[in-house]
Parts: structure tokens; sequence; C-alpha cells
């Protein structure tokens, strides 16, 4: 591959994977779904890995899906990408150990619902947090309508999702969203203090109680998926969403 999406570090039984795609602040296409999920598959194998940490390069954790990909699907392959996105996030969501994002920056739309695939969520005090699909016409795909809600509650959700409300690391933190917020020097260090202390503890128990706090997990071929690949390809066909979505894209840039 001309271009490396992710790399995996492994140490002391931490592994780290790292979006590296600076250029587009992280934005994810199939390709880095692809390799994230295969991570997450080959790291469930290693008996050397405790804890994953999902970290990023640049000045963002994850933009979302790449929209210059997005804007040249429709229908079926566009379909095909929502269920890639959402089986991405659902994969994370249900790793039998323990997942941490160290988040800094811009972690908006598909990037703030990788984060609450995570199971722990460390920001540093310049991380932005958003959902702006709503206002772009579309919904988010990968799993946010549903997992934002248990985590700052429903009335919070709403709010941020049908506004699409820009939320700084502090008004996160407050709302249960980040576990923890640290100036941006401290983030890989604070990170990897908080997997340390995971990984001595014992992985059935973690895994245990990942199973018995998240008793129903997202399918990835159920009904909210389902769902989630209609909808995408409705709002998508809107007229205002591809001039929507530009003017995102260049006010990101």
């Amino acid at each position: 591959m001309a271009e490396k999406s992710i790399t995996i570090d492994v140490a002391a039984g931490i592994a780290t994977i790292t979006l590296r795609r600076p250029e587009v602040l992280n934005a994810l296409d199939s390709r880095a779904h692809r390799a994230i999920a295969a991570a997450f598959d080959e790291l469930e194998r290693a008996e050397n890995v405790a804890v994953i940490v999902i970290a990023a390069e640049g000045r963002a954790f994850c933009a979302g899906s790449d929209l210059r990909e997005i804007g040249q699907l429709s229908g079926r392959a566009e379909q095909e990408y929502v269920e890639l996105d959402f089986r991405t996030k659902s994969r994370i969501a249900t790793y039998p150990k323990p997942v941490i994002a160290a988040i800094q920056g811009y972690c908006v739309g598909g990037g703030m619902e990788l984060a609450l695939a995570c199971d722990l969520r460390i920001a540093a005090t310049d991380a932005v947090f958003s959902m702006p699909e709503v206002t772009l016409g579309s919904l988010p795909g990968s799993g946010g309508l549903q997992r934002l809600a248990p985590v700052v509650g429903a009335g919070i959700a709403k709010e941020w999702i049908l506004t699409g409300k820009r939320v700084g690391a502090e008004e996160a933190h407050q709302r249960g969203l980040v576990n923890l917020v640290v100036a941006p020097e401290e983030l890989p260090a604070a990170a990897h203090e908080l997997a340390t202390e995971l990984a001595g503890k014992s992985p059935l128990a973690m895994r245990l109680a990942k199973v018995a706090l998240t008793p129903e997990p997202l399918a990835d071929r159920g009904l909210v998926a389902a769902f989630q690949m209609l909808a995408g390809d409705a709002t998508h066909s809107q007229p205002s969403y591809s001039a929507a979505t530009r003017r995102f894209s260049d006010a990101a840039n």
C-alpha cells in the first residue's frame, strides 16, 4: 500500500493503534476501516496484549469519514460503506479487552463514534467533540445514535445530535463522555498510565465486566445496522447534502 493508514505498537501488554492520516485530520476511508478491523482481529489473538489504546497523529483524533471517498459513492456502494463503518465500530465496542481512546483536536462525526465505541476516553484540553451529521442533512451512521445516550443521558444526547453542537473537553468531561482531561503534551503518558493499570488486572474479570455492562451490543447485521445503511442512502441522496458536506469539509481544513 502506498499509504499506511495505521500503525500498531505493542509493549508491556499494551497495543497502541495510531491513526496516520493527518493530512485529512485522520478521516477514515474504506482502507482505514479494514486496517483497523484487521488489527483488532490480530490483537485479540495475541496473548501478550491486555489493553488497546487508539491514538492519532497530528492535530486531530478523527474527523469522521473521508468525504473525498463518500462523495464518489452512491446506491449499493454507499450502503456497503455505511455497513463497513458500522462493523468497524461494532468490532471495537465488542472487543473482549479494554480499549482506550486518546483524543486530541477534532473528534467529530464518525470520529466521535469511534471514541464512543471505546470503553474509556482521555482527552487533551484542545479536544473538540461534535456530531454534525443532522445539520448536514444526514445521520450519525456507525452507532453514535445508540451509544451516546447511555454515556451522557438522553436529553444531552438529543441536544448534541439535533443541534450538531461543538463540545469542548471540559464540558465533555462534566457530561461523562470523557473520563479524564489533560494537557496535550500529557496525553500519551496519561493514556499509557491508565492502560498499564488495566493491564495489571484479571483479563477474565475485565471481559465479564464489559459483557455485563453492555449485555446487548449492536449487531452488525441487525435492525439498527439495516436502518443506518438505508438512512445513509436516503439522506445522502438529498440535493442539499452534497453542498453541505462541501462547506463542512472546507471549514474543517
